[in-house]
């Protein structure tokens, strides 16, 4: 049984080694070829060992004393008798291999048949027999034909017979790793974990390793008495032969079944059969492993499987869970219905296999390449013509071999967010743009109540100016006069007292009380102040008529140096020394300027509030003369100076023109200075950092406004800490 279970096919046959010396005990004989029949039959008698000799025809030559003995002949009975006579009982096997080593197929046999009788005297003795060893091999004669058989027979114990399938006898035919790897082989077979079992071509049981005896609960010995049927009923005696030819034509197969034991119960069992050819006999090789821990294991997977699916179906979202390979292992029912596809169908598909949602293949390329356990984003796909946003969430499981994708369908979601960020931006802009309107209405109600308040002033001193003009004017026009007719009246006194050199007492008299010399000598001087002060009245009232520019609605050419002057001169008196302060050193850089198209009387409001603030910032460094800052010569618009320093109050006055077509006026103080966080806010409408009682805040809101909204200017401001204050207008000169 050991070269049947080791050997599949003749080349892997064992050959026979040659012995030297062959007086050795026949336990290990050779075949030698040139031996006589007469020198095997002495070399088989005088052997101690259960040896027999046969012809072709099995027919006895010579056995020895221990073969007479152990199978119950009486001396040389057996001889010329056939063997199959003496042995009737012996498997189909044991025949097959007898005549392939006849017909020189094998060179060598060797197995074990089992305990039933085997010879005709253990049958009539009615004693069951033992395992026995059968060991055969070819004897040529002189001239290298088979002449028949040598046959070594042994009985062995059952356990001996399990496990050790070679004896001294036939060691002696093989070479040491060919046994080495024989014994190696047959007791893999015997201590495997699974069930093996050998079954001849009707069924019956050949071979069985330890794993049958214990599973089964019987002994090898009951097994090799057995057939398949006995342990398999689905493989009854009817069905076999279409199983056997199934097996013949597939070489191997592998089938599930059940196993019955001795005491009645069963078990599953996963089995792997091989066909194989042995000695010119046919053998069915069976290796069954019991599943029942296996089918158990499988069963609770496939309810843990059945529990997970009815969760994920429960799940309001497209679920799908995915392999490395980029393959779906499964998905929800929702997924499944949504692509109107059973879920059956996306097992080993590709993903991307649909064709709908790429980003989503993206997301899952990405995400296997990736370290990360978990991802979320947001993917848009189409589903049956319908786009719609979802919200993935993945995570890896299994080593990160596999990830599972849970898509929740946002798209309502989405859209209301989105609906709500539109209405939020609408809400936005319309905030904006009623802050925007609040902030020009109150630009608006600011410069309405300063056009306003300036229209009043205006009016007001048109109306003064012309009521002071009609007096100043006659005083003026009759001051010429009068200086004639004095001058007349002491031409005639003169002339008196040229001729009447002599006057009468009283005449004296008065003209001494009078000083008429004096009169004389201050008269002309009295009229000319007179005149000098009303021609003073007449600028005044001049200044104020420009100023105030009632009647100029429309942008008309204008000279810029006038407004300048005319605002300076209203504001003459705060420029002089008053409470402890120094006056103020107005410092006038005119360049030459050409009219420029402009409201007139807006400059002058711009002037106005620019001059004012100068004169306050300087002001208030009087009061604080630590705050006096170093007035710079050298402003942005002069290209030189000095840089002396001063520590007298003073304004400077530049223009220029900018270019081709703009001209600039810079309105400089010494005084001292605003921080950065001051300047940022200085246009602002109410912002001033002055008393609340004396300053209303608008001053440089409604200048910038003028410049930048109605003259399409600029208005900049230049300012440090201790180093005074520049603003700088700069408007287009315009077609005159």
């Amino acid at each position: 049984m050991q070269t049947l279970a080791s050997s599949v096919t003749k080349s892997e046959t064992p050959k026979v080694c040659r012995r030297e010396n062959p007086d050795r005990p026949p336990t290990t004989p050779e075949a030698a070829v040139s031996e006589s029949k007469e020198r095997f039959r002495r070399f088989v008698k005088r052997s101690a060992d259960a040896v027999a000799m046969v012809d072709c025809e099995m027919r006895y030559l010579s056995v020895s004393r221990r073969w007479e003995t152990d199978w119950g002949f009486g001396c040389g009975e057996a001889i010329g008798r056939s063997h199959w006579e003496l042995f009737p009982n012996l498997p189909e096997y044991w025949q097959q291999n007898a005549r392939a080593c006849l017909a020189g197929v094998l060179e060598y046999s060797e197995f074990v048949t089992g305990r039933s009788p085997v010879s005709v005297a253990e049958e009539i003795e009615g004693c069951g027999g033992r395992s026995v060893k059968w060991v055969f091999q070819p004897w040529k004669n002189s001239s290298g034909a088979i002449g028949g058989l040598l046959l070594f027979a042994e009985k062995i114990a059952e356990d001996i017979a399990q496990t050790n399938c070679y004896n001294k006898f036939t060691s002696n035919f093989k070479s040491p790793q060919l046994e080495t790897a024989l014994q190696l082989t047959q007791i893999a077979l015997d201590n495997a974990a699974d069930t093996v079992f050998f079954t001849t071509s009707d069924g019956r049981i050949c071979y069985a390793n330890k794993a049958a005896s214990d599973l089964f609960g019987y002994s090898e010995s009951e097994l090799l008495n057995m057939r398949i049927n006995d342990l398999n009923s689905q493989l009854s005696v009817s069905n076999w032969p279409e199983h056997w030819e199934e097996l013949k034509q597939h070489t191997n197969l592998t089938f599930q079944t059940t196993y019955k034991t001795q005491d009645g119960g069963r078990f599953p069992v996963e089995v792997k059969v091989n066909y194989l050819e042995y000695g010119g006999c046919e053998y069915r090789c069976a290796i069954a492993r019991n599943i029942s821990d296996r089918q158990a294991a499988e069963s609770g997977l496939l309810e843990a499987k059945e529990q997970l699916q009815a969760v994920l179906d429960a799940v309001p979202g497209l679920v799908s869970w995915v392999s490395s390979d980029l393959r779906y292992l499964g998905v929800n029912r929702h997924l499944a219905a949504a692509y109107q596809m059973p879920a059956e169908l996306f097992a080993g598909q590709k993903v991307g296999f649909l064709d709908t949602s790429p980003k989503f293949n993206d997301l899952v390329y990405d995400f296997f390449s990736s370290d990360q356990k978990k991802t979320s984003q947001e993917v848009i796909t189409n589903i049956r013509g319908e786009k719609k946003t979802y919200l993935i969430v993945a995570q890896k499981y299994h080593k990160n071999t596999a990830a599972v994708f849970v898509g929740l369908d946002i798209t309502e979601s989405k859209q209301s967010l989105l609906a709500l960020q539109e209405s939020e931006e609408r809400l936005r802009q319309q905030a904006a743009k009623l802050e925007q309107a609040l902030l020009i209405l109150q630009q608006t109600q600011t410069q309405l109540i300063q056009t306003e308040k300036m229209s009043s002033l205006g009016q007001l001193v048109a109306g003064i100016a012309h009521e002071i003009n009609n007096p100043v004017s006659f005083i003026s026009g009759n001051v010429s006069h009068a200086t004639g007719y004095i001058q007349e009246l002491l031409r005639s006194i003169e002339l008196y007292q040229k001729h009447y050199p002599d006057p009468v007492p009283e005449i004296q008299d008065w003209m001494e009380e009078l000083d008429l010399d004096f009169i004389k000598k201050d008269l002309p001087k009295l009229l000319n102040s007179m005149k000098v002060g009303s021609e003073r009245i007449r600028d005044v009232v001049r200044s104020l008529r420009l100023f105030s520019r009632t009647d100029e609605a429309l942008m008309k050419p204008a000279d810029i140096h006038e407004c300048l002057d005319s605002t300076v001169l209203i504001l003459q008196n705060r420029l002089q020394a008053k409470g402890g302060r120094p006056g103020i050193n107005l410092i006038k850089e005119y360049g030459d300027l050409p009219r420029v198209r402009c409201y007139a009387g807006q400059l002058n409001q711009v002037f106005m509030h620019l001059l004012t603030n100068a004169i306050d910032a300087l002001e208030e460094g009087g009061r604080n003369p630590e705050k006096y800052g170093t007035m710079q010569s050298q402003s942005l618009l002069s290209g030189g100076g000095s840089g002396t320093e001063t520590f007298n109050p003073e304004i400077r006055i530049r223009t220029c023109v900018l270019g081709e077509n703009e001209v600039a006026i810079a309105i400089s103080d010494n005084g001292p200075g605003m921080t950065e966080e001051v300047l940022r806010c200085i246009f602002d409408p109410l912002f001033t950092t002055k008393c609340q009682d004396t300053s209303t805040g608008l001053g440089l809101a409604i200048s910038q406004h003028l410049v930048v909204e109605k003259h399409g200017g600029k208005l900049h401001c230049v300012s440090r800490p201790g180093e005074g204050t520049e603003l700088i207008v700069k408007i287009a000169i315009g077609n005159d």
